[in-house]
Order: structure tokens, then C-alpha cells, then sequence
């Protein structure tokens, strides 16, 4: 296959990935009916409260979600992917001295218990087409299926309480919780896109197919952090020469991560890698599976990452 034809092949693979217009359109109308029933959910007291997180649960409503991870960003694609949204809770007007709340007073068990009740409130008194799954330890959203029109969406509740300043207090597994900017987020993209005329999205959205194509060996969050770094300091001109780049520089910034460098700055915590939330063990396997893709892309063998596309 000629390197004209590879480019062209590539470009068509990434006009296909895009969701439609209609079916986004479809989604988003979901999760604002979600957010409603949701929000009556989160008004209903425990009356009388049982215990410390029926009464904290009283104190908190619904005022909003945010979107979170890929769709909220554009660069999702049009296999399977979930919806990550962030329900965002607030103390109710006259309850702020009742609690102080804060990272080191909250745990990610306490904030999945008050999503899972206002979720069960939703299936039992609203809709028993929404699906929650058994009460198990969550380690970053409440997952659920919400089937309308015979159609089934797959949404990762990720319950949060606004702080100032555009940070949230989100879990962090079961036992603690972070703070998280989601802002901030939308302008690390946002920058490398100004620079690249928003092919950094386009060359996410390949690189996500790559990714599910091998069974998702790496996290989409890190891909898309990957690609902010590299090609603030690289150009993007051909889709092949830009994937070649990818693998390559990505191995070249985990064997910086392996010799203690502080590498893909955690957005909120600045003295820690987005890589130190992971065990040693799932760094190495991302690794492995970039030093693979890496060797298949300097060999021109594309039917190996991305399969017959």
C-alpha cells in the first residue's frame, strides 16, 4: 500500500469514528432527562435520617452535571463507549455550618452511597428502566443503563461537590477523594487543538480505535494526555507520520516516568504524574502494548493496529 493510499485510508477511518449528529443530539437529551429526575431524587429527605450519610445526604442536592472524559471533550468514538458524567452536588441554602465539607472530611464511599440512594429513588419511583447494579465498592462511578426507545445507554455516574473556583470534590476510589478541575481539562485540549487546527482531536479519535481495536490496553484519559504533550512540541501533517511519532515519544516519556521524572502533571495535584494513580503493574502493561503498536508502525504494518480498516 502506497503512503498516499495509507494517508487516505487513515482519513476515512477517522471520518468514520465521529457519532452523528443525531445521535449525540439523542444522548445528550437522555442525560438532561437524567439530570432532572435526578435532581427530584436528591430533594427527597430520609425521614428520619438513619445514619451520618442520610444526614449529610439531606444537606446536599443536585445543581447541575458536567460531562466528563471523552464525549464531554469530542474525542470519543462511535464503539462502545460509556458516558461519563459528573453529578454535581451542593449544600442545600441554610445547611453550610452544618457540615465542613472538604477532601480530608469526605470519602468516596460516603459520596457513591449518596448517588447509589438518589439512583435507587429514580428506578423505584420514576423509571425501572434505569438499571443500577448491586451495592459493591466503587472505585470511580456508579455505572448504570438507562434504555429508552428500545435503545440502552451506558452512563458512569460520577457524584462530586462543588467547591470554588471550578474544582469539585470527586471520589478517588472507595476510601479517599481528589479534587478535580474539569476546566482545566478542556483547555489542556483546547490549546494543542489552537496549535493543530483541531487535528488533535482527530488523531485521538485514531488512536482510540487503535486502543479498542487491541482490547484497550491503555486508558483513554492517558492516550489523550499523551497527544497534548507530544504535539505541543511536534506538528501534525501526515496521519501515518503523526502515529509513528505518538508510539514513538510515548515510549521515550514512560522510560522518563521509569527514571523518576515528573512526567503528564497531574492537572490539580502539579507535583504528581497522572501516572502515579495506577499500579506498577498496569504502567507496564501500557507500556508493553506502546513498545508493540510502536514496532507494527515502523514496519508499515497497519492492519496490525488498526485491523482491516
Amino acid at each position: 500500500m502506497s503512503v498516499n493510499n495509507i494517508h487516505n485510508r487513515l482519513e476515512q477511518l477517522i471520518d468514520s469514528l465521529s457519532i452523528t449528529e443525531g445521535r449525540e443530539k439523542y444522548l445528550r437529551h437522555q442525560i438532561v432527562y437524567l439530570e432532572r429526575i435526578l435532581k427530584e431524587a436528591s430533594k427527597i429527605n430520609y425521614n428520619p435520617p438513619e445514619n451520618q450519610i442520610e444526614i449529610l445526604s439531606n444537606s446536599l442536592e443536585i445543581i447541575r452535571f458536567w460531562y466528563g472524559g471523552s464525549f464531554d471533550r469530542g474525542v470519543h468514538i462511535n464503539e462502545g463507549f460509556d458516558l461519563d458524567i459528573y453529578l454535581i452536588y451542593s449544600l442545600i441554602k441554610g445547611h453550610e455550618k452544618k457540615h465542613n465539607l472538604g477532601v480530608k472530611s469526605l470519602s468516596g464511599e460516603i459520596l457513591f452511597k449518596i448517588i447509589y440512594d438518589d439512583l435507587e429513588a429514580v428506578h423505584r419511583n420514576k423509571n425501572p428502566n434505569l438499571i443500577i447494579p448491586n451495592k459493591v465498592q466503587f472505585k470511580h462511578a456508579v455505572p448504570i443503563e438507562l434504555e429508552f426507545n428500545k435503545q440502552t445507554i451506558h452512563v458512569d455516574c460520577i457524584p462530586a461537590i462543588e467547591l470554588s473556583e471550578g474544582y469539585l470534590i470527586a471520589p478517588n476510589g472507595w476510601d479517599s477523594t481528589k479534587k478535580v478541575n474539569l476546566k482545566l481539562e478542556e483547555q489542556g485540549l483546547s490549546k494543542v487543538n489552537k496549535k493543530h487546527n483541531g487535528r488533535a482531536t482527530k488523531l485521538i479519535l485514531l488512536l482510540k480505535y487503535w486502543n479498542w481495536n487491541w482490547n484497550y490496553p491503555l486508558k483513554s484519559y492517558v492516550i489523550q494526555r499523551l497527544v497534548e504533550e507530544i504535539y505541543l512540541r511536534y506538528n501534525i501533517n501526515n496521519w501515518d507520520k503523526a502515529v509513528k511519532l505518538f508510539f514513538n515519544q510515548s515510549i521515550h516519556i514512560f522510560n522518563k516516568y521509569y527514571n523518576n521524572e515528573l512526567v503528564l502533571r497531574d492537572r490539580v495535584y502539579i507535583s504528581k504524574s497522572i501516572l502515579d494513580d495506577y499500579h506498577k503493574n498496569k504502567i507496564k502493561h501500557f507500556f508493553e502494548n506502546l513498545r508493540k503498536a510502536n514496532q507494527y508502525a515502523m514496519k508499515n504494518e497497519w492492519k496490525e493496529l488498526f485491523g482491516n480498516f
